[in-house]
Formats: C-alpha cells, sequence, structure tokens
C-alpha cells in the first residue's frame, strides 16, 4: 500500500475496489452482501460485510491478516474522503467496539491499532463514558 501525500481522497467506489483488490478473500463477504442487499445503501452500511470479514480473521487469530487489515483502516482512515472516514470510524470501529465480549475481545486485537484509529476508539469511549477493555493502560 502507498502513502502518497499528493493522492486524491479515496471515495467510496474507490473504498470498495480497494477492498477487494487488498483482501482477496473479502470478495465472498461483499459478494453475499450485495446479493442479499444490494449496491446503493452507501458506503456507512457497506462498511458490515468488512467487519464481519475483520470479525473472522480476528477469531482465526490470523495475526498477519489482522496487521494488513488496521494499516490498511488507517490508511483509509488518513486518506479516505469524508463519507470514507465517516464510514471507517462510526460503521467500523464503533461496530467492533460494540461486539458482545462474549463473541469477540477488542483486546485480542487491539495492538494491531495505529494511532488514529486508536485516537479515535478512546475518544469514542470517552463521549461514551465506557472504557473498552485493552483500549486502555490501566
Amino acid at each position: 500500500m502507498l502513502w502518497e501525500n499528493d493522492m486524491e481522497p479515496i471515495t467510496e467506489k474507490k473504498c470498495i475496489e480497494l477492498m477487494k483488490e487488498n483482501f482477496p478473500k473479502f470478495s465472498s463477504y461483499w459478494e453475499t452482501y450485495i446479493r442479499d442487499h444490494g449496491s446503493d445503501l452507501g458506503i456507512t452500511i457497506q462498511m458490515l460485510p468488512f467487519c464481519k470479514y475483520t470479525l473472522d480473521v480476528v477469531k482465526s487469530n490470523d495475526e498477519a491478516e489482522m496487521e494488513k487489515i488496521f494499516n490498511f483502516v488507517e490508511f483509509l482512515l488518513c486518506n479516505g474522503d469524508d463519507d470514507v472516514q465517516t464510514a471507517i470510524t462510526t460503521s467500523y470501529l464503533e461496530y467492533l467496539m460494540s461486539k458482545d465480549p462474549d463473541e469477540i475481545q477488542f483486546a485480542s486485537f487491539v495492538k494491531y491499532l495505529r494511532k488514529n484509529s486508536k485516537e479515535y476508539c478512546r475518544a469514542w469511549d470517552k463521549f461514551t463514558g465506557v472504557k473498552t477493555k485493552g483500549l486502555w493502560e490501566d
């Protein structure tokens, strides 16, 4: 993945293309989503299949893929247009934070979150008055 200072912000369409390109196993999640829901629901809702893909990767404890996913999430957070950034924060990161701890432990993948992603998650915790296990040092 290239980090270019002069690149155009990543749009909704480009975001999904990059997901499919960078995560070949994600394609089946995307195809199922499109078959069941169509493609005109907007990027915020379209984050759901990537959330599901991420959860399955975390459950499989595939550390290399988790690192790749969260590097990509940080890339989108830093380089996406406003819609993509909103989708990454409110639909993706908040979704992962809200999962039932019996299903998935946030602490099991928090070490893969990058600077801006982690800062957003902490800000969300402060806003909601929650302290997500694994996100804080104490």
